[in-house]
């Protein structure tokens, strides 16, 4: 049975208790550490106007990032997605078309995400190891499908974008303000005009460097001991 998720991604900080209550699937939220480490993912891209000056940003800042795409963006520009790749980030699986997930059936939901894994291994040449659903809406359907591909599911715990925060400063403060170690933050390089959060992300990075923090790979943060599992039953 398709398990409907009222979750909305427009909050400011994921509480993991409040997860627990949210989301019906097993999924990675943030990791408990004590060096002062996060890891920044990017959704919904690959789109020229936003994820090459991104992909520049974060080489000026000696970055890593994770970013999950959509299957037809990286049809339509394969050259970004294996810049992505080049240039030592990561690419995770944000499904096909990015659908509202608990709209389809278990067939749709299998073709979302093994269409997005087909078109990334095509492009370059290697699998997406975590996935993320469109808004962070998931379904039984999805975490099965995503399982069936070995793919770890990945939340968020903190994101840059926000009504509240409608100026690049004030996205990036609101940011530094709440970060803790261990941190996953999300930031957006497609589907809406995201040209604010592009001029955020080098106020964002700076601000992180001035506190002390490193921005690693999210594998690399997930390698890191007490990784925080939202398990729902």
């Amino acid at each position: 049975m398709v398990v409907l998720i009222t979750v909305f991604i427009w909050f400011t900080i994921v509480n993991p208790s409040g997860l627990k209550t949210a989301l019906g699937h097993k999924a990675i939220c943030r990791v408990d550490v004590t060096d002062k480490v996060v890891a920044l993912t990017f959704d919904d891209g690959p789109d020229p106007r936003y994820t090459l000056p991104i992909l520049d940003t974060l080489r000026q800042y000696h970055a890593h990032a994770c970013f999950f795409v959509v299957g037809k963006n990286v049809e339509a520009y394969p050259n970004i997605a294996k810049k992505i790749i080049s240039e030592g980030h990561e690419i995770g699986n944000h499904t096909m078309t990015h659908p509202q997930m608990p709209d389809l059936s278990a067939r749709e939901t299998h073709q979302e995400i093994s269409g997005c894994q087909q078109i990334v291994e095509k492009t370059i040449g290697q699998l997406p190891m975590y996935y993320r659903s469109p808004k962070g809406l998931s379904t039984d359907y999805a975490k099965t499908s995503a399982s069936t591909f070995g793919l770890q599911e990945i939340l968020w715990t903190l994101t840059i974008e926000n009504r509240n925060a409608p100026t690049p400063e004030k996205m990036a403060n609101r940011v530094l303000e709440k970060v803790q170690p261990g941190y996953i933050i999300l930031l957006h390089d497609g589907r809406l005009n995201r040209s604010k959060t592009v001029q955020a992300l080098p106020l964002l990075l700076k601000g992180l460097q001035d506190r002390g923090f490193r921005v690693v790979s999210l594998s690399d943060l997930l390698s890191m001991q007490n990784t925080n599992y939202d398990d729902i039953s």
